[in-house]
């Protein structure tokens, strides 16, 4: 059975759209979105280009999934201070220049929960535990 196609415009709604289908116009526009809502910036420039931005967003969501790259670019946003010369955060430098530095902490805390999620699951019952004693 098919699954139904999915629209650019579906692709643009970063904010509804499950993380297993997103792709580069999904986090583009997400970083188009929080540039305009942070800090005000209504026409988005590139970083060298739609072309160099966009392999370097594929690269990044291959490389490390879209919930990762979402959470670095959350963080990112929140730690970015725009100035005269750089007022806007673009995805090539929040990639190649934040995210070496963002992306091993958002991995780490992701590893973390999950071996705090296996040893809940792991543990033993109350039941268990006074059947052993």
């Amino acid at each position: 059975m098919a699954r139904p196609k999915i629209t650019a415009e579906q692709r643009e709604d970063w904010r509804n759209l499950p993380l297993a289908n997103w792709n580069t116009r999904t986090v583009h526009a997400m970083v188009i979105d929080l540039n305009a809502e942070k800090f005000g910036i209504e026409k988005y420039v590139p970083l060298r280009g739609w072309a160099f931005e966009q392999g370097v967003i594929k690269r990044a969501l291959n490389d490390y999934g879209a919930a990762a790259l979402r959470e670095t670019i959350e963080r990112a946003f929140a730690e970015y201070k725009p100035g005269a010369q750089y007022p806007q955060l673009t995805a090539g430098f929040l990639i190649a220049y934040m995210l070496p530095r963002i992306m091993p902490q958002v991995l780490a805390e992701g590893q973390r929960k999950e071996k705090a999620s296996a040893a809940v699951v792991s543990a033993m019952s109350a039941e268990e535990m006074a059947s052993w004693l």
